[in-house]
């Protein structure tokens, strides 16, 4: 038994480090720092600590000296542990959200991301494009809605870059809505609903963002009383990025409760 909880305790700080690394990563790299790498940061740190026998012991020992220190000890252990939990479930309703295949040329909802330089797309938005032009090209029947304002660090608008990208890869102009005056999702999808009302567009939509995104984008839509069905088309997000706003997902959803 003991031989089998030494591996085990291995297996899972060899997996906190890969992971801690892997939220490091996007940081060294790229410059992107969000609470989602943050707390992912400390959570595989705690892990690593709980693995780490000798010292797991050490602090046991000190902690659980007085009885407000043992209290602390045993309260933070059980905040991370069914915070462990909880993002299991997100991950797995977040990766069930992903698979919800919208019905066949549905409006697409294309949401934005940020723009950089001289108008050119991110790395994050530049992937939701070209899902945007593979929904597109696969159904050519359907039709899109870009939608995102212009941010103080942007010289246009998300909606303005994605409708100049797509109709540089060959979409036809026409089959294209810009909606470029909203700043976050609830509003992506509440302006985007009156221009699809307004042209008489398909009420079914298909709601492009990453695959992170689909879960909250999907129940913003639903609070937002979506008269059509929806469904996922998830762009490929880069893996550098993946636990990083994986986790900053499970921080956000709770924030539907208050909207």
């Amino acid at each position: 038994m003991s031989v089998l909880k030494t591996i085990l305790r291995l297996l899972c700080g060899a997996a906190a480090v890969i992971l801690m690394l892997w939220f490091i990563a996007p940081m060294m790299t790229m410059g992107v720092v969000n609470i989602g790498n943050m707390v992912g940061i400390v959570l595989c740190a705690w892990v690593l600590l709980m693995c780490m026998a000798p010292l797991h012991h050490a602090l046991k020992r000190v902690c659980c000296k007085h009885g407000f220190t043992r209290f602390c000890y045993r309260f933070i252990n059980a905040v991370f542990i069914v915070f462990l939990i909880y993002g299991a479930v997100c991950t797995a309703a977040m990766t069930f959200a992903q698979l919800q295949a919208p019905p066949e040329n549905a409006t697409a909802v294309v949401l934005g991301a940020q723009v950089v330089g001289n108008g050119r797309p991110s790395r994050i938005l530049n992937r939701r494009i070209e899902a945007a032009a593979q929904y597109l090209t696969d159904n050519p029947g359907a039709k899109a809605v870009l939608t995102g304002g212009k941010g103080t660090d942007e010289v246009i608008s998300e909606a303005d870059c994605m409708y100049n990208v797509l109709t540089a890869r060959g979409i036809a102009p026409e089959r294209l809505y810009k909606e470029d005056k909203a700043i976050d999702t609830k509003q992506n999808f509440l302006f985007s609903q009156d221009i699809i009302d307004s042209n008489g567009l398909n009420p079914d939509i298909a709601i492009i963002t990453d695959g992170f995104h689909q879960l909250r984008a999907q129940l913003i839509a639903k609070k937002q009383d979506v008269p059509g069905k929806t469904g996922a088309v998830a762009a490929d997000t880069e893996w550098i990025f993946v636990p990083t706003y994986t986790v900053r997902e499970w921080l956000a959803l709770p924030t539907l409760l208050f909207k």
